[in-house]
């Protein structure tokens, strides 16, 4: 373990106290409302249900009454790691993730026929990243799970500055907490070995930042519209705790000397996080039974380039973490077909490519492109609808091709499976 180099217990102790900001900035969430997912996520340029709250804000004034859109989906991820000669392999790691839950729920009301607000609840970024076996897992001094949870409150307004077009705008308020376990090691000097000194646990309070969201829908025709949107990026800083729990090494004289060193109980640990901005185009359009949408998304990834870290009471622990991640695009297009009045069936492909340099591929986030494919079913009656849509993502394999910043090197395989039910009112 960690042979090829030295390890200074000061080094690890930092990288174990990072919260893992890397989990936030691979793991955006696009699954926010069935329909929308139908569709493979081109969804910019109809919004014409109340998730326009969150993929063009220039929807919501094209939108009659009162409208409620609630949902949910199981978000199932799952990744394999062959470590690469000498260290860590040859050996196969895998994850064991637990399936989440996302939810959604978006209320529209239009005031007249040109203005309208409403109120958006969704999940725009989260992570679990949890690997099997965490004693003996090769990769534990990088971490052994990390979380990341939070939601965004989004009220909004929409105003017609024409019959066909519209434009609007929200304020975005972020709520998020991170939590990340791993191992420290330290070189037993009296064997040489690499043994575990401490397991640590971060864990930050639920913290906030504020951003906005702005769109515009022009019905260019009776059966061609365009779109466009944007969700600036939100920082957030975090506060929380270091919790540090020595590890017996069978060795009395070792463990006496890491009880000096490895931090006792808990140390204040405050970092800050940029969440990318997200830019998006689409045009859709619509003959006889059938509609099609093309929409290219932009993510501001490169707002994470550095991590900022600070240990509270520990200035030879604290540090600036390079990152260096890369802006990214997405390229989905769905259709759908309407089969009579009340049933439509929907599907579609999106290619989502990884912000992510080798060098910061990991265990904390193995991150690689996506390619999605997309099945949706969706039922509307009177006042009733509701929608169904699942997404299998299929990741190629990703090296860290030999310069992994944590000297862990290997090849990680990835996948999931997402399954989300919407249902909606009218009233």
């Amino acid at each position: 373990m960690y042979t090829s180099r030295p390890v200074a217990l000061a080094a690890f102790l930092l990288a174990a106290a990072a919260p893992g900001p890397a989990s936030a900035a691979g793991f955006a969430l696009f699954e926010q409302g069935a329909r929308g997912m139908g569709f493979a996520g081109a969804f910019t340029a109809q919004a014409n249900d109340p998730s326009a709250i969150f993929h063009n804000v220039g929807g919501v004034a094209f939108l009659k009454g009162t409208q409620v859109y609630v949902g949910d989906t199981r978000v199932a991820p799952h990744f394999d790691f062959d470590g690469a000669a000498p260290f860590p392999g040859p050996v196969t790691e895998e994850s064991d993730i637990a399936a989440q839950f996302p939810p959604s729920a978006y209320v529209t009301h239009s005031f007249s026929e040109r203005f309208a607000a409403g109120l958006g609840f969704n999940v725009p970024f989260g992570l679990e990243s949890t690997w099997s076996n965490p004693d003996q897992f090769t990769g534990r001094y990088i971490s052994t799970k990390a979380q990341l949870h939070g939601f965004s409150i989004n009220p909004v307004l929409s105003y017609k500055v024409s019959p066909r077009v519209a434009i609007g705008a929200g304020l975005d308020y972020r709520l998020a907490s991170v939590t990340l376990e791993r191992r420290v090691p330290v070189i037993n000097p009296f064997t040489q070995s690499v043994v575990d000194a401490a397991a640590v646990t971060l864990e930050s309070e639920t913290n906030s930042g504020v951003g906005f969201n702005v769109g515009l829908l022009a019905k260019l025709g009776d059966t061609v519209s365009v779109g466009a949107s944007y969700r600036s990026k939100v920082g957030i800083d975090f506060e929380g705790t270091s919790s540090f729990v020595q590890i017996p090494t069978g060795n009395a004289q070792l463990d006496a000397i890491l009880r000096t060193r490895v931090p006792q109980g808990s140390l204040g640990t405050t970092t800050h996080i940029d969440f990318p901005a997200i830019a998006s185009v689409g045009i859709a359009k619509v003959w006889n039974k059938w509609t099609v949408e093309g929409d290219v998304n932009w993510y501001g990834w490169s707002s994470f380039g550095q991590l900022p870290i600070t240990l509270e009471g520990r200035p030879d622990l604290s540090e600036v973490v390079e990152e260096n991640y890369d802006d990214a695009f997405q390229f989905r297009v769905g259709l759908e077909r309407a089969l009579n009045e009340a049933w439509s069936v929907r599907g579609g492909y999106f290619f989502d490519q990884s912000p992510a340099p080798a060098e910061s591929v990991s265990p904390l986030l193995p991150d690689a492109d996506r390619n999605g494919f997309a099945l949706g079913l969706g039922w509307k009656g009177a006042r009733w609808r509701a929608d169904a849509a699942s997404w299998l993502v299929l990741s190629p394999d990703r090296s860290t091709e030999g310069v992994n910043s944590d000297d862990y090197n290997g090849t990680y395989k990835g996948s999931a499976f997402t399954f989300g039910l919407s249902v909606g009112y009218t009233f």
